[in-house]
């Protein structure tokens, strides 16, 4: 008897009792992680694609403070600035078309369509990623700057 206990002291590799649950979970819990980095890096490229859009947003806002409303070349190069950076089919319903009046207000109100990956669970239990449009609506609004004489 006292032999075995001091085998037992010094042997490195004594097994314990141990339980597969908690390998189980462990595993489980990766997966669970993985599933959610996995999820908040596919939604970096729609924050980075906003990010743009809102400094285009605000490079107009600025010309439009300057001239008094968007000009058609403005326009024109805006949608171009857009469709660079992978932003199609934009609507400016709700922007100042007309010349204003010097301090009046003048709006540039951007409405887009960006597919968002988002998780969806069908009819079983098992999520799934799938690309769903999301409707991005950009509003500013700033003081005419330009003079009328």
């Amino acid at each position: 008897m006292w032999r075995v206990t001091r085998i037992k002291k010094f042997n490195k590799f004594y097994k314990k009792a141990g339980n597969v649950n908690t390998v189980a979970m462990s595993l489980m819990a990766i997966l669970v992680m993985s599933v959610v980095f996995v999820f908040f890096i596919s939604n970096i490229v729609p924050i980075k694609k906003s990010t743009d859009a809102e400094a285009i947003a605000r490079k107009y806002m600025l010309k439009m403070e300057q001239n008094g409303f968007l000009t058609a070349d403005n326009e024109a190069s805006m949608v171009s600035d857009f469709n660079n950076i992978g932003i199609n089919n934009i609507d400016i319903s709700g922007t100042t078309l007309t010349q204003v009046n010097y301090g009046d207000d003048v709006y540039l109100c951007i409405t887009y369509k960006y597919p968002v990956k988002s998780i969806v669970t069908g009819n079983g239990l098992i999520p799934s990623f799938q690309n769903v449009d999301k409707t991005i609506t950009i509003k500013k609004s700033s003081t005419s700057k330009k003079a009328n004489y």
